[in-house]
C-alpha cells in the first residue's frame, strides 16, 4: 500500500502528492505558542487550485478588481522571486476603506498560499490550503492567525475580527471572477508580468500520481 508523505502544521494535516515531498510547508515567523489561530474550511468550489492560485500572481486584479492603491516600494511585477517550487513578492497599498497593508505573498507548488505581513502596522498570516477534491473543483482550508499581545485576549480577537473581514471581502470580490475566469494565449499585457511567469511556472510544474497502481 502506498502512503503518501504527511505532516500536521498550522492546525492543519498535509499530504504530498509524490514519493517524496519537493518543498517544505511554508512556515511562520512565530512559535505555534505565540499566535492566535483560526481555521475555516469552504464548500467545494468549481475552480481548479492552481488558478485560484493565479490570482495572487495577477497584480491588476488588485488595483482594478478590488479597489486598492499600490504604495511607494512600486511595481511588484519587478520584485517578483522564484524557486523551482515557490513563487511571490512584496505587497504594498491602501485599502479603498484607509486601511494599509504591507505584505509578502508567495504560491508553494501549485495549491499553498502564504502570506505574511501587517495590517495597519500589526503582524497577521494567512494561509489557504486548496484542497484538490477532483479534476475542475478544489475546497480551500484557511488558517488566520495573530501573535498574541498578551493577557488582553479580547483586543487580540478584535484584531483577528478585522483582518478576517478585510480577507473575505477580498474573497467576495473574487469568487465572481473565479468561476468564470479563462485564460486565453495572446491576451497578457505588460502589466501582467508576474502573471505570465506564473503561468509558465505552472506549465512546467511535475505532475505526479504515485498511488495509481494501488487505485481501483
Amino acid at each position: 500500500m502506498f502512503r503518501f508523505p504527511a505532516v500536521e502544521r498550522h492546525g492543519i494535516v498535509w499530504a504530498f502528492n509524490g514519493e517524496k515531498p519537493l518543498f517544505d510547508i511554508p512556515h511562520l515567523p512565530y512559535e505555534q505558542d505565540e499566535l492566535l489561530l483560526r481555521h475555516t474550511v469552504l464548500d467545494e468550489a468549481p475552480v481548479d487550485p492552481w488558478l485560484i492560485a493565479a490570482q495572487t500572481m495577477d497584480v491588476q486584479h488588485f488595483l482594478l478588481q478590488h479597489g486598492f492603491t499600490l504604495g511607494e516600494a512600486g511595481d511588484p511585477n519587478d520584485a517578483v522571486t522564484a524557486t523551482g517550487y515557490s513563487m511571490g513578492y512584496p505587497l504594498r497599498f491602501d485599502t479603498p476603506d484607509g486601511s494599509r497593508l504591507d505584505l509578502r505573498v508567495d504560491i508553494h507548488g501549485t495549491n499553498i498560499f502564504r502570506q505574511t505581513g501587517t495590517l495597519d502596522g500589526r503582524w497577521f498570516c494567512w494561509l489557504t490550503a486548496l484542497r484538490q477534491v477532483r479534476p475542475g473543483v478544489s475546497r480551500p482550508y484557511f488558517v488566520l492567525g495573530a501573535r498574541r499581545t498578551g493577557a488582553d485576549t479580547a483586543a487580540d480577537e478584535t484584531f483577528l475580527d478585522r483582518a478576517a473581514g478585510v480577507m473575505a471581502g477580498m474573497l467576495a470580490d473574487d469568487a465572481p471572477v473565479l468561476l468564470t475566469l479563462r485564460f486565453r494565449p495572446g491576451l497578457l499585457t505588460r502589466s501582467d508580468r508576474a502573471l505570465a511567469r506564473y503561468l509558465e511556472y505552472v506549465r512546467k510544474y511535475p505532475r505526479d500520481n504515485p498511488a495509481r497502481d494501488h487505485l481501483t
